[in-house]
């Protein structure tokens, strides 16, 4: 039995992608290898003393690290009627695939169903846990984004390529790219021409300003990134911001 580093298990909706407003149970793990400027949960790159647990409306803290039958027994408590999946988030889940892995097998066989949210950086680690995913949104970077040093930001693009690859097979899969205002038009092309190949949908989301990141992206210039992603060959895209944030959920 596998254990590890969760940073919070609470129920909410989904605010983000293909899937929005629908309630899930989420499970982020705390450790992440990215460091993107727009990082809305920083305090979860590294590895948690305590996760925070959602029960009755109030926070209860636990030791970490967290074996997968507690993580699943927390789960199946938060577990309502109109629960449409288990997220697994964070930080990256795919930094703690075995964990991660054994409380998805857990949930499928319980019935429910499960959705990955991940950077999409560790292919080797999406092989191990994709038999036991539902949905898979892949968060896929730009170079402006920072998420890597300077250098590295093509070898980690072929590695999202690979995790979508290897996700649509067993999932249904979508690609999400979060735009800055500083966001270029030949950058979405290029990068979704490459996406395009795989034929899964793509949502281009908005940032929501935070740390270093002022301001929205104009609403004109979200039409023209949604045009080139188009021109590119994604034949399914769409703009969704995060809406949670704008209805005061987590």
């Amino acid at each position: 039995m596998k254990s590890g580093y969760v940073g919070e298990i609470f129920s909410s909706i989904q605010g983000e992608g293909l899937y929005v407003g629908r309630r899930q149970v989420f499970v982020r793990f705390a450790g992440c290898n990215l460091s993107c400027v727009y990082c809305d949960t920083v305090k979860f790159r590294k590895p948690a003393k305590y996760c925070r647990i959602e029960k009755a409306g109030k926070s209860e803290i636990r030791k970490n690290p967290m074996k997968s039958v507690e993580i699943f027994e927390e789960v199946l408590r938060l577990a309502t009627p109109d629960i449409h999946s288990v997220s697994l988030t964070g930080g990256e889940p795919l930094m703690a695939a075995e964990l991660a892995g054994e409380v998805a097998k857990l949930c499928k066989k319980a019935s429910l169903p499960v959705y990955l949210e991940t950077n999409g950086s560790v292919p080797e680690a999406m092989k191990k846990i994709v038999k036991f995913i539902d949905y898979a949104s892949i968060d896929v970077k730009l170079p402006e984004h920072k998420s890597v040093k300077p250098g590295e930001w093509e070898s980690l693009f072929k590695k999202e390529l690979s995790c979508v690859r290897i996700a649509r097979k067993k999932a249904e899969t979508f690609v999400k790219i979060v735009v800055l205002p500083n966001t270029k038009e030949t950058t979405i092309f290029s990068v979704c021409k490459e996406i395009a190949n795989l034929d899964v949908p793509v949502v281009i989301q908005p940032v929501t300003p935070v740390g270093e990141i002022k301001e929205f992206p104009r609403r004109e210039f979200l039409l023209k990134l949604s045009e080139a992603a188009a021109l590119a060959g994604v034949k399914d895209v769409a703009i969704i911001p995060q809406v949670h944030k704008f209805i005061g959920f987590r």
